[in-house]
């Protein structure tokens, strides 16, 4: 993304100081210009959220003190997994324990501050509870926030995946233990947009390949993108709970989001 297109994004939400979270389907913290973007955001008064895999705090340690210099609302780590092994295995990374130091560095950085707030979160397949308790006595105390859900195999395509990854996955596949109930309310459509890189717009952040085009953000009008009638068919569907679709039809309330599971 280019300071244009990120400028675009606060231009025309101006009139709603809508919070803005950079996530998606890389790494955030890659971007030379992610510390520029949430500190313009910052500025123009809006609450700022990153999700990241941590691996940039271990080859800069300067990452940790510039973000909270640019103003970074909250922050998630995220996980594979609930210990070592489990997440080399779904990863096929060693980065564990360095991802722990990269919380430990960040609130360090954080200091007495309440900015950023520091959040983790984890997706298991055939973990036992003892794991698990384990992961949560570890991480709990590092975090403000911890998120434990099931790992969804659905959105993975296994083809473009390693032959000896795959195996891996399509044998964890075969545990899967996710509850496949989908969210409801939907938390994507109804309160959200999901802005690619190049400002086209989707529905939703699972639209990773580009299914849906709902135009621009750097050549449409705001409340044109918001009223297309692409994603005003997916919000009355989804409200009468019908949930077909490349989309819908694959996506679960991995981590009870919504507070829907018993």
């Amino acid at each position: 993304m280019t300071r244009e297109t990120h400028n675009a994004i606060l231009e025309k939400t101006a009139p709603f100081k809508s919070s803005i979270r950079y996530i998606g389907w890389g790494e955030p913290l890659m971007h030379t210009q992610i510390s520029w973007f949430i500190d313009a955001a910052s500025h123009d008064g809006r609450l700022t959220h990153l999700n990241t895999n941590g691996s940039k705090f271990i080859t800069d340690q300067t990452v940790p003190a510039r973000l909270v210099s640019a103003g970074l609302s909250s922050i998630k780590f995220s996980f594979q997994g609930a210990d070592r092994e489990t997440y080399h295995a779904m990863r096929r990374v060693d980065f564990f324990e360095e991802l722990l130091f990269a919380i430990d560095m960040m609130r360090n950085a954080r200091g007495w501050n309440y900015r950023p707030f520091i959040a983790a979160s984890t997706t298991t397949t055939t973990e036992s509870e003892e794991t698990i308790a384990r992961f949560k006595s570890r991480i709990a105390p590092m975090v403000d926030q911890l998120t434990i859900g099931k790992t969804v195999f659905e959105f993975i395509d296994m083809a473009a995946v390693q032959p000896k990854q795959r195996a891996l996955l399509e044998e964890a596949a075969q545990h899967q233990t996710v509850d496949k109930r989908h969210p409801d309310p939907c938390p994507e459509v109804y309160n959200k947009l999901t802005i690619h890189w190049d400002g086209a717009v989707r529905v939703c952040c699972n639209d990773y390949s580009g299914t849906t085009d709902l135009g621009n953000i750097v050549t449409d009008d705001f409340a044109d993108i918001w009223r297309h009638p692409t994603i005003e068919a997916y919000r009355e569907r989804l409200g009468r709970k019908e949930y077909s679709g490349p989309l819908c039809g694959v996506c679960y309330d991995y981590a009870d989001l919504t507070g829907k599971l018993s």
